[in-house]
């Protein structure tokens, strides 16, 4: 099974006592444990470490850990800050991030003017606001195949249960979003 290690800020990672500069396609067994040392490259961030327990869906404030299919497993970390604020909301998708990201950010935030402005004239033809919220419904995040070509993405439900999907892109708009068995 492939590890796929994601994090929102700099940062290299000790796994199981090896140095990793980058941890976006490790190899694992869905039976081994896997200690991950997170070490960030700004001094405002903590260091820390997560255990991995074979295959199983984990999640708490710093990290978030989900099986997205038989052969990929998705780890997300955040910073670990000094100071500790309470639960502040994670800030929506920049400019710079994927069409789907900023689909699925607007669609949660619930602007889904925006996110609608986003599909192609033909897209938006076949579906209304509605449909494209009710799509995305039930789902808590999104996860990127950074890993892997043709623009798939998996939806995550708070369950932490994972669909795989892809979305073609046409003159820099979403033109179709295709779920996958």
């Amino acid at each position: 099974m492939e590890l796929h290690i994601k994090s929102d800020f700099d940062c290299v990672y000790m796994i199981n006592g090896d140095f990793y500069e980058r941890a976006d396609s490790l190899f694992m067994s869905e039976y081994d444990v896997v200690y991950i040392t997170v070490l960030p490259l700004r001094h405002t961030y903590l260091p820390y470490t997560v255990k991995l327990t074979g295959a199983d869906n984990i999640r708490d404030e710093l990290c978030n850990g989900v099986k997205l299919d038989p052969d990929n497993y998705l780890l997300t970390l955040s910073p670990r800050h000094i100071a500790v604020y309470g639960n502040a909301k994670r800030p929506n998708a920049t400019p710079s991030a994927s069409p789907i990201a900023r689909l699925f950010s607007y669609v949660k935030a619930g602007d889904i003017s925006a996110a609608y402005s986003m599909l192609t004239e033909s897209c938006r033809s076949s579906i209304d606001k509605n449909d494209l919220e009710a799509f995305f419904d039930g789902f808590e995040s999104l996860a990127e195949c950074t890993w892997d070509k043709g623009n798939k993405f998996y939806l995550i439900d708070k369950n932490g249960s994972a669909k795989l999907h892809s979305y073609t892109v046409k003159d820099e708009f979403i033109d179709d979003i295709i779920e996958h068995d």
